[in-house]
């Protein structure tokens, strides 16, 4: 049997906190080392892979700022939750990726137009060797926990820790090259880095972008929905179908049309029978919004300008006016169709003879939105 949905959330997160601050326990000495060992050794590729070092401390802060937010449940200030506080910290995360990236390369550029003379010392190939190692531990043991609760933001994180092992592949071939009589190599080494640094920025940054600006998520997932929706028996069609990601998850809102002399009662049965569908069959989406319409008189005059109950109460008292007892009347139900208003009285006690023949001659001379009342009384009711 599966665990809760609140169990299984809370085991998320205390997974996701675990791998960031195994990050900044990693990040912060490892950054710190590469930086003084590069600049003590000469190494510019290794200040770079140093630097790439901090702006994964950098990330992992931003990871365990956004944690602390985005599990929390909805509140007056954040109805629709809190899912998108890990959007925000993909999209910072991707810019201290890109920020670094062009310091990098610009400092890259000027070392290749005059290199140094001096080889990096041997100890600086030793440095990026090991971060290649724990770099690479790490980013297998974030993107588990990224690939296990399904968080973009763990991804982007794990792959920025990926790309700090890479970088520092980049850095020991440029030490390497650079003890071997290409003194270029050390600063090409750091322009590559660079670049490196920039395509990630770009992959993750990129549908962060599009997640705040509300960009609809794929087709197929519509077409999931709306297939959900349809199998619904007793509804009849589903449109409108409006997506929008929120963090991790998707939010939905959709018209469905049913049929016009349905109950209020079973409407609302049925939609929260669609819901319960769709939830069960598209698990990204974790919240839809359903709004039902009379099937075939949705859009018609009498839906969007026809007078609201206490006007048609009046029109109907009007026109049962010596008629019908007004103590008579029981319940009026109203029914909006494209033609005008359909309305119906319950009435309490048998009326006079020949009284729904009178009523439909009186509504003929009203010029109201009644288009046809009807009496139903014991035996009918």
């Amino acid at each position: 049997m599966s665990a809760p949905p609140e169990l299984t959330n809370m085991d998320d997160l205390r997974d996701k906190r675990r791998a960031a601050w195994a990050g900044v326990a990693l990040n912060a000495p490892l950054a710190a080392g590469k930086i003084l060992v590069g600049l003590a050794a000469q190494s510019q590729a290794l200040v770079a892979d140093g630097v790439h070092s901090l702006s994964d401390l950098a990330s992992d802060a931003a990871v365990i700022w956004a944690l602390g937010h985005s599990h929390r449940p909805p509140d007056a200030e954040h109805p629709f939750g809190h899912g998108r506080f890990e959007t925000l910290a993909t999209l910072a995360i991707a810019a201290m990726l890109a920020l670094a990236a062009i310091g990098i390369l610009i400092d890259a550029g000027l070392r290749l137009i005059d290199p140094p003379t001096t080889a990096p010392a041997v100890w600086a190939l030793w440095v990026a060797g090991l971060s290649i190692a724990l770099k690479e531990a790490l980013y297998h043991y974030t993107k588990a926990v990224a690939r296990r609760t399904g968080s973009a933001m763990m991804a982007a994180n794990a792959w920025h820790h990926r790309s700090d092992a890479a970088s520092s592949v980049v850095a020991l071939a440029g030490i390497g090259a650079a003890m071997l009589g290409w003194p270029f190599a050390d600063a090409l080494g750091a322009a590559i880095i660079a670049l490196m640094l920039g395509r990630v920025a770009w992959v993750y940054g990129r549908p962060a972008v599009r997640e705040l600006a509300d960009t609809a998520p794929p087709a197929d997932m519509s077409r999931a929905i709306l297939s959900a929706l349809t199998a619904t028996p007793g509804l009849r069609d589903a449109h409108d179908l409006r997506l929008r990601h929120m963090g991790g998850a998707v939010q939905a809102d959709v018209h469905v049309a049913l049929d016009p002399a349905m109950t209020l009662s079973e409407a609302h049965r049925l939609c929260e029978a669609a819901r319960a569908t769709v939830l069960a069959q598209v698990p990204e989406v974790t919240e839809i919004i359903i709004h039902p319409e009379p099937d075939g008189h949705a859009d018609g005059r009498a839906a969007h300008d026809a007078a609201l109950r206490p006007e048609l109460q009046a029109q109907v008292r009007d026109c049962l006016e010596g008629i019908v007892p007004a103590g008579a009347i029981r319940h009026l139900r109203l029914d909006y169709r494209d033609d005008g208003v359909i309305a119906v009285v319950e009435l309490s006690e048998t009326p006079i003879d020949g009284a729904q023949t009178r009523v439909a001659l009186r509504l003929r001379q009203h010029t109201g939105d009644l288009a046809e009342i009807r009496l139903l009384w014991a035996p009918d009711i």
